[in-house]
């Protein structure tokens, strides 16, 4: 009997039929495996559901009603497939209210899925690197919308194209040796000029591998910190003879490749002799009139100019340059507590409207933290629950909503005065949250127990769980 059965298995591979595993259709009325919520024109949230036990061989989105915003309801469910083939473990998504596409991060499969909620399918894949999990809207110009996607097992970034459908390139991010592993970033919504540099996009992409944040460039391609050596754009002229002087002017270029930024000191007198303290590490070009730069003992770096051959006169000028910084924002612990921390990992990542502060959950701290983007310093550091995670802004940016994974809380933070005030308690393990301004509701999605709870903001109580 056994040599039997062995027989037809043989038989039935060499006939070239392969087992397909049953798979038993998503229900209508469940979320399996939640991982990310978006609120839809006409009062319909779109849930996308992981599929963690592979059951119903697809991911799929369910469909949630608002008719009523206190009371949500079942709407259906739409499977995630792309030309005929199941599609599973999604991560992150994100949906464009302007050109109506739903971006979905298959980290599985190492591509972004374009979902047309018009159509209500998935149109277009674009290949990424490895382990996409989160997708973040980078601008629309001309009618293109450009998207930067984390790359969760490697370390860089990758922007793409709706319209081409393609990855236009990719960003490498520094690696102090323990690896990036990016989880979410923030792009800046309108181009910003610092230190007279052209105008650009800058991308804070928060790392699971370290305590870091890193600052991207979007328009010179490269994980590069505007502020930094630049805010010594104006330095400290000590002219030693009395009435020379000299100007040094900002940044005029950078070389990401190098990581360097050209500076230029130009003389508006004659003068034999001075010097200038900057604020980075640096190296003079040849110049047959320069000295010998130092570095001084506080890590500031100073430029001495001995006396040359021949006086400098007005118009004279040399460059030299200094060593660009990495682009990295270190988030310490607690100043002076001097206690490390088991899970050094930084998630979620918003931005206030006016660009002024950007909040970061680092849950090996459960906290907080908030960086001034003026000159990307740590600002504060604000004590939540336990892991936090996920975060949602008011639209006017006053208040933030942090999803406490480890505790089952929703922390509430005015923005202005950095102070909690309110805490929620909601299901097993928040993960994602929309708002619906418009009712004072603010909708938590729950992955371990795969439920919707309801806030009534007026007061911060759950009024409804949706199961």
């Amino acid at each position: 009997m056994k040599h039997a059965i062995i027989s037809i298995l043989f038989a039935f591979i060499a006939a070239g039929c392969v087992y397909t595993p049953k798979c038993t259709p998503p229900p209508s009325n469940a979320m399996d495996g939640p991982v990310s919520i978006d609120l839809l024109p006409g009062n319909m949230l779109y849930v996308i559901n992981s599929n963690i036990d592979s059951r119903y061989c697809s991911s799929y989105i369910t469909k949630i009603s608002l008719s009523t915003p206190q009371q949500p309801a079942y709407s259906g469910v739409i499977p995630i497939r792309y030309k005929g083939s199941d599609i599973s473990l999604l991560a992150g998504a994100y949906l464009s209210s302007t050109t109506g596409l739903l971006w979905l991060a298959d980290r599985q499969n190492n591509r972004v899925l374009l979902f047309d909620t018009a159509a209500g399918a998935v149109t277009a894949t674009i290949p990424v690197d490895q382990s996409p999990v989160a997708v973040t809207p980078i601008s629309i110009e001309s009618g293109d919308q450009f998207m930067l996607v984390c790359d969760l097992a490697s370390n860089d970034v990758s922007l793409v194209s709706s319209n081409l459908q393609k990855e236009l390139y990719r960003i490498l991010l520094t690696n102090n040796g323990i690896g990036v592993s990016p989880l979410n970033s923030v792009v800046t919504p309108d181009p910003i000029v610092i230190n007279n540099q052209p105008p650009d996009r800058y991308a804070y992409i928060t790392r699971g591998a370290d305590n870091n944040i890193s600052v991207v460039s979007v328009n010179n391609r490269c994980e590069f910190n505007p502020m930094f050596p630049s805010s010594a754009s104006v330095p400290v002229f000590n002219t030693i003879t009395p009435g020379n002087s000299a100007t040094m002017s900002t940044v005029q270029t950078h070389n990401c490749n190098t990581k360097s930024e050209l500076w230029t000191v130009s003389f508006t007198s004659v003068t034999s002799d001075f010097n200038v303290e900057g604020s980075s590490s640096g190296r003079m070009t040849t110049h047959a009139k320069v000295g010998l730069p130092y570095t001084a003992d506080n890590g500031s770096i100073g430029f001495t100019i001995y006396k040359p051959l021949y006086n400098y006169v007005a118009g004279d000028n040399f460059t030299f340059y200094t060593t660009a910084s990495s682009g990295l924002i270190n988030i310490p612990n607690y100043p002076g507590t001097g206690i490390g921390t088991a899970t050094p990992v930084t998630k979620g990542i918003v931005m206030t409207p006016d660009m002024s502060k950007i909040f970061v959950s680092y849950t090996g701290l459960d906290s907080v933290v908030v960086i001034d983007t003026y000159n990307n310093s740590i600002e504060n550091y604000i004590k939540v629950g336990k892991s936090p995670e996920a975060m949602l802004l008011s639209p006017d940016g006053s208040i933030l909503y942090v999803a406490c994974y480890g505790s089952g809380k929703i922390y509430v933070i005015d923005t202005n005065t950095e102070a909690v005030i309110g805490i929620i308690g909601v299901g097993n393990g928040p993960f994602a949250m929309a708002l619906f301004q418009a009712d004072h509701y603010l909708y938590v999605l729950n992955y371990n127990d795969n439920s919707l709870d309801v806030v009534d903001l007026n007061n911060f109580t759950v009024v409804d769980t949706l199961k």
